[in-house]
């Protein structure tokens, strides 16, 4: 939860929330506290403020969604919510330009947010990609790290995640490696850099990040944090669940033969991009094993590891965040 922004109070009054109330129900209520703070600062013209409490609101809307794993029509509506909640903080936000985008992919369009420092000039830009849960604006904290160190990013809604899948309709599969190359398409039309670029891809978004930076060269720099090379369906019900409204699919069996499409091959799969792979000793869903796979995808990868390390290092974020930005800043300036 603070990982994704979420204040400590809310989080801990979440957490210990009575278990007769719906969860949704208590992050919902959660975050209209902070939309009332923030409405309230506004008016009075502490802008700074105001940006702060929409973006915890923000994040307290990520957790409140996360409470149905299918598209219902509450799911679409806490989305919504969440969306106009950054929309807000965007409009108010003198540090950082927050730019949301509609990248053009198939029958439809991937929903991404462009967070820009508010220096002059085209950024080395690093796009960032969520997994089965957490999406867009859920990875703020992040995108605010890179600027700070001089670099854009592009919150990617990737096919099968966010308003991407919820409102547009668009699934993942063996065919979705394109929306990364139309997100990099729509960067340089937009802000005139012309690469090399970064992804950056957490928890199942890492074999997004990894896919996509095998398939285009452009990608000079990946991290792939907490991902499986080769996943296969989980053996409990929200992660079954979420895997099948990812993918658009109706049972484990279909499942798995998606999956399979999506394995990577170190002996026909190479990626020209510098390579990071993270992973937590303690992690409860992927295996060393299963991310030492990723690093013979690339000549120049390396691996680290904490030693008490949770899924995507969720229990070391400040630390995790600034090590990979940090990291990016480096290979980019050098490619």
């Amino acid at each position: 939860m603070l990982d994704y922004g979420m204040d400590h109070w809310d989080a801990a009054a979440l957490t210990g929330a009575p278990a007769s109330q719906p969860w949704d129900e208590a992050a919902a209520l959660l975050a209209d506290a902070q939309l009332g703070r923030a409405r309230a600062a506004a008016a009075r013209g502490d802008v700074e403020t105001a940006v702060s409490c929409y973006r915890r609101a923000t994040a307290a809307l990520v957790f409140a969604q996360m409470a149905y794993n299918h598209d219902t029509a509450e799911k679409r509506s806490l989305y919504g919510r969440l969306s106009r909640a950054y929309q807000d903080a965007a409009e108010l936000d003198t540090d950082l330009r927050v730019e949301r985008l509609a990248v053009p992919f198939g029958t439809s369009h991937c929903n991404a947010w462009l967070v820009r420092p508010t220096t002059e000039g085209p950024e080395p830009t690093v796009v960032i990609v969520g997994g089965q849960s957490g999406w867009g604006p859920a990875f703020h904290r992040q995108a605010d790290a890179l600027a700070r160190r001089g670099l854009s990013t592009v919150l990617l809604e990737a096919p099968g995640q966010g308003e991407t899948r919820i409102l547009n309709g668009l699934h993942f599969d063996k065919h979705s490696d394109g929306a990364f190359s139309a997100t990099l398409d729509l960067v340089q039309k937009r802000t005139g850099f012309d690469g090399p670029f970064g992804v950056w891809g957490n928890s199942f978004g890492g074999l997004m990040a990894a896919r996509a930076a095998v398939h285009d060269s452009r990608f000079g720099a990946c991290c792939v944090n907490g991902a499986p090379a080769r996943p296969v369906p989980a053996p409990f019900r929200t992660a079954s669940e979420q895997s099948q409204a990812l993918l658009g699919v109706g049972s484990d069996e279909d499942v798995a033969t998606v999956f399979r499409t999506l394995w990577l091959d170190p002996d026909v799969d190479r990626m020209p991009a510098a390579l990071l792979v993270l992973h937590g000793a303690n992690d409860p869903l992927i295996t060393l094993d299963q991310q030492k796979e990723f690093l013979e995808l690339s000549p120049q990868s390396s691996l680290r590891v904490w030693d008490d390390g949770e899924h995507t290092i969720y229990n070391h974020s400040a630390e995790r965040t600034e090590f990979v930005s940090d990291w990016f800043r480096t290979r980019l300036a050098r490619s």
